[in-house]
């Protein structure tokens, strides 16, 4: 067909299918600029938030201590001016800035700060990103030492009394294994530093008798004691004298357990901003403090109207400290999940920005207009297999499951704008991280074989399962391509279906489905943010999946001194322990005396009693973090993943040419240019030619 004509054919289809949608966005004046966001935020509560589009509006109207350089997305000065760090990277002193309001024109304090982050590792709050805190001093104590106590004396207590009081002569390594493994056990007692504890944690061979049952259960019991008396210590501590405290009205200080290389993107990032504890403290107010008619907010916009199923309306703040320097006097949000009525939107000049919600079937076309963008991201679509239900249940099933799905064919003949199939979890563009080699590959012969091995031959008696997605038909069109080749090759029925944002936040919140499609983008540049998501029981975990190694190598990844310093066994039970030796041992050498590592041919000559640089120490433990992040990942994507990785993103959508200040290639201080991998635009910093 001509290209011409099918231009116009599809223009025409577009206008009659948005007809409805245009009136309904009129019914009020223009703002200066509008885009479409998707879905309708489950909340704009800073704490309790997860997703893109509710992060895109905190981050117009709230502002952290660091904010994001809209051209290199680089933290910089937000509420606080300025900062400064120990030589050993453990604490960092913040100031704030006088000219910080809040909207109702009370000044932002370092106490709203320390409150804000007290409240969001609060069990109570159910945050479920409290635990990017716990690289804070006695955060992890506070937040879930608690609920580990109550644990240990509890369902698992009570799993252990049924053990000792059952028939025989104690369970077979095999059985115990998978009651601590329901259980949560290792989770639950992760650190502790209880030989009893770890010897029968790794019991692999053998029976565990009813003396050691006895000497388990007198050892957890310790144990909660221990965790209760940190968590009360922690409680009565945290954000008052230790973790983070305000020192005065205008300065905070932060203390971590550990260097953390990404520290300052967290106090750029949603969970970490400051809450008006005046509002959210007000009788009545805690379930919807941030509506329009209570909200109070420390950010560049403030919130104007919330008309759910038609905007969200953010207006300049005339509070803000760098209001002079913001753009846009009103913005926009519309939360518009067809796709074909958010394209009619851009096409037709209602919308501004139109964010990767267009008809996938379409890009071809789309991606030869000069206001189209597409780069790389720093982002995972994947499948959450839910490994509570059976027969997802049985790692074997899971790998088959993988196996069967041909990433290559959805993403060039579904997608078609370069996207990367996926069979690790880590998007690639991470400076310094290699992906570790994977099991999840198309291998459809070897998918059948193993699906027979769990006991359904060409997939005689397995059950039907359900794909939930949230509502978008990209997500229909994936959902529909996958079930179909699980149907080819597995002989298995599958069916997707869909769900509202909000109700599908729910039902993968409950537990609530067989396998959930879900999608990461990373809220900071480092493996760590994909990877600390599938920790046991962590908050955005919802597949019932742990794995006691996983959780041990993610914990040395946080700490390396600490790891390097103390017992290595972890290492002989990573997938690659040769690579994690050699590591070890470049950043023993970096550790120890020049002299020493000279003699061993590891350094060159120095002084006897001096110490190798700081710079070769840091470079060296920074590295050996890499090498550990990437044992993680390689327990991930082994036989019987909790995850199913389909591919990774292209960040893509269309532009206006009259927006300035939105950048899909961003400029370093040093001069070099990179893809804007976390698609990232501060609202604050546009702004619209005539």
């Amino acid at each position: 067909m001509d290209r011409a004509l099918a231009g116009v054919l599809l223009a025409l289809a577009l206008l009659a299918a948005g007809i409805a949608r245009l009136v309904a966005v009129s019914s009020l004046p223009p703002a200066d600029f509008s885009f479409v966001n998707g879905t309708e935020p489950k909340t704009l509560d800073p704490g309790l938030m997860t997703g893109e589009p509710e992060g895109r509006l905190a981050d117009a109207l709230f502002e952290g201590l660091t904010r994001r350089d809209a051209r290199s997305l680089r933290p910089e000065p937000g509420t606080a001016e300025r900062w400064e760090v120990s030589p050993d990277g453990l604490v960092f002193t913040f100031h704030l800035r006088d000219g910080a309001l809040w909207s109702d024109g009370r000044p932002v304090t370092a106490r709203d700060f320390a409150w804000s982050w007290r409240r969001l590792l609060d069990p109570r709050t159910g945050s479920e990103y409290a635990y990017l805190l716990h690289v804070l001093r006695d955060a992890e104590a506070f937040h879930a030492f608690g609920a580990a106590a109550d644990a240990l004396e509890g369902p698992i207590r009570g799993a252990i009394d049924a053990l000792a009081a059952a028939d025989g002569d104690g369970p077979d390594a095999a059985e115990w294994q998978r009651i601590l493994a329901e259980q949560g056990v290792a989770a639950a007692v992760e650190g502790s530093a209880d030989p009893t504890l770890a010897a029968l944690l790794a019991r692999r061979s053998g029976r565990v008798s009813r003396d050691e049952l006895g000497a388990f259960r007198a050892a957890l019991a310790a144990e909660a004691q221990r965790r209760r008396a940190a968590h009360a210590a922690a409680s009565e501590r945290f954000g008052r004298t230790s973790g983070v405290v305000a020192l005065d009205e205008r300065t905070l200080r932060v203390e971590l357990t550990a260097p953390t290389p990404y520290f300052l993107e967290l106090t750029s990032f949603y969970p970490t901003f400051a809450v008006p504890r005046q509002v959210v403290e007000a009788p009545g107010r805690a379930q919807d403090w941030f509506l329009p008619e209570h909200m109070v907010s420390n950010g560049a916009f403030r919130l104007a109207r919330w008309q759910v199923n038609d905007r969200i309306r953010l207006v300049r703040s005339d509070s803000y400290w760098d209001r002079a320097n913001v753009g846009l006097a009103t913005i926009d949000a519309l939360p518009i999940e067809n796709a074909t009525t958010a394209l009619n939107l851009y096409l037709t000049g209602a919308v501004d920005w139109l964010p990767s919600s267009y008809p996938v079937d379409l890009a071809p076309q789309l991606r030869e207009r000069a206001d189209f963008y597409a780069s790389p991201g720093l982002a995972v679509y994947y499948y959450r297999f839910n490994v509570r239900r059976p027969p997802l249940d049985d790692p074997r099933v899971r790998l088959a499951l993988a196996l069967a799905v041909d990433r290559e064919t959805i993403c060039r003949h579904v997608l078609g704008l370069g996207q990367l199939p996926a069979t690790t979890f880590v998007p690639p563009g991470i400076p310094g991280y290699a992906p570790p080699p994977s099991a999840l590959g198309h291998d459809p012969a070897r998918a059948r074989r193993l699906l027979a091995e769990a006991g359904f031959p060409e997939g005689r008696g397995f059950p039907a399962l359900g794909i939930l997605y949230n509502t978008h038909e990209g997500h229909k069109k994936i959902a529909e391509v996958v079930a179909d080749q699980l149907r080819r090759t597995l002989g298995i029925h599958v069916t997707p279906y869909n769900q509202e944002w909000q109700a599908y936040q729910a039902s993968t919140l409950a537990g609530d489905y067989d396998l959930a499609r879900a999608a990461w983008v990373g809220d900071y540049v480092d493996p760590n943010t994909f990877l600390d998501l599938w920790l046991t029981n962590g908050g955005n975990n919802q597949t019932g999946w742990g794995n006691a190694t996983y959780d041990g190598v993610l914990r040395a990844a946080s700490d390396v001194a600490r790891f390097a310093a103390g017992d290595r066994a972890l290492v002989a039970r990573t997938p690659e322990p040769e690579r994690l030796r050699a590591a070890l041992a470049r950043y023993d050498a970096a550790s120890r005396p020049a002299a020493s590592a000279a003699e061993a041919g590891t350094a060159p000559p120095a002084a006897a009693g001096t110490s190798a640089p700081a710079e070769e120490r840091s470079a060296a433990g920074g590295a050996l973090r890499l090498e550990l992040l990437r044992a993680a990942e390689a327990i991930l994507v082994a036989d019987g993943p909790p995850v199913l990785p389909v591919y990774f993103y292209v960040t893509s959508g269309l532009i206006s040419p009259r927006v300035r200040g939105f950048y899909v290639e961003l400029e370093q201080p040093d001069g070099t240019r990179t893809p804007n991998l976390q698609h990232l635009h501060p609202l604050r910093a546009l702004r619209m030619t005539p």
